[in-house]
């Protein structure tokens, strides 16, 4: 089982530079699991990187219907709020990055996210993706 940040979920899906790693992890164990929401924070970063002009409305419509693809329902999980709130507060994070940390905590796992200043304030929750990598022989 594998608590992924919504930032391992694009590399995924287009080029990227953690695309190897992300596509690595992946196929080394496919049960990601995330919090509800997440789906609304892959949007986010769709939504700049048409801003950007990186990609065209069409091209991010069929890369959100992927990533919806790739994670069963199942896999998708509410977040209690006042969990959320008591992270967040705590850890002086988003309640955004508090939910993932939540739920990483919910199932007595980390996280595996490429976000440094998650992993700074969260030290004990988190790891990069090399270092989940390396968790596998």
């Amino acid at each position: 089982m594998i608590v992924a940040d919504t930032n391992l979920i694009i590399p995924l899906l287009i080029e990227h530079a953690q695309r190897e790693k992300a596509l690595q992890l992946f196929q080394t164990d496919a049960d990601w699991h995330l919090p509800d929401w997440w789906q609304i924070e892959l949007t986010n970063v769709l939504r700049n990187y048409h801003r950007a002009k990186l990609f065209t409305l069409e091209e991010l419509t069929k890369i959100q219907r992927r990533a919806s693809q790739l994670l069963p329902p199942a896999n998708t999980h509410l977040v209690d709020l006042n969990t959320t709130l008591r992270i967040a507060c705590e850890q002086n994070i988003t309640a955004y990055d508090a939910r993932f940390i939540a739920l990483a905590r919910n199932f007595s796992q980390k996280l595996i996210t490429e976000d440094t200043r998650l992993r700074k304030a969260c030290p004990d929750d988190t790891l990069s993706l090399t270092e989940a990598l390396a968790l596998f022989p």
